[in-house]
């Protein structure tokens, strides 16, 4: 059988982990938010694979991609053995959907990097955000004499925000758009 793995991650989950070049198999990396563009082309691909497998870190983007462009084709599939976070560096035993077991070979390391330019604009502005607003807080708590006048609920938001953008630096995810998913993609 001839199986094409699309992987929709983003380009610093592929940099870290990523499927080898194979024989028994072809890979795409298409990001997710790419895919509505592609989604015909991947469809055609029908014509020269007998599967394609829609590949992520855990299988939830993999089953939303499923379900939102291609829930009328049985040979675009999700398999849950067939995601990064089950599959380690080097070889491994795959089982595939209908008991069919592939050999896939990942490559990468599994360390923390600052590949992609918006982790590096996110940790650095969510720093700034939280050094700044921290800053300007404990300013009005110190004096006491103005603080009462000052409403600092949107100052507590905003050290949130920075709170949020380092979170979203550092585990490369992106909150809003988790949110919104529906309304994006």
């Amino acid at each position: 059988m001839k199986y094409l793995f699309i992987d929709i991650r983003k380009s610093d989950e592929v940099y870290r982990k990523r499927f080898a070049v194979s024989t028994k198999y072809s890979t795409y990396n298409i990001p997710m938010n790419m895919i509505r563009f592609n989604d015909k082309n991947i469809i055609k691909h029908l014509e020269y694979v007998d599967e394609i497998y829609i590949v992520c870190q855990s299988g939830s983007r993999s089953k939303f991609i499923k379900d939102k462009y291609f829930s009328d084709y049985e040979n675009i599939k999700v398999s849950k053995n067939l995601q990064f976070i089950k599959l380690k560096i080097g070889m491994n035993n795959v089982n595939l959907s209908g008991n069919k077991n592939v050999d896939v070979t990942v490559v990468g390391n599994n360390q923390f990097n600052l590949y992609n330019i918006t982790r590096i604009i996110q940790l650095m502005l969510g720093s700034l955000i939280l050094l700044l607003a921290g800053y300007t807080y404990f300013n009005i708590i110190k004096s006491k004499k103005n603080a009462k006048y000052i409403n600092s609920i949107p100052l507590l938001i905003l050290i949130l925000f920075g709170i949020m953008a380092i979170i979203n630096g550092l585990t490369s995810t992106c909150t809003i758009s988790n949110v919104f998913i529906d309304y994006l993609n």
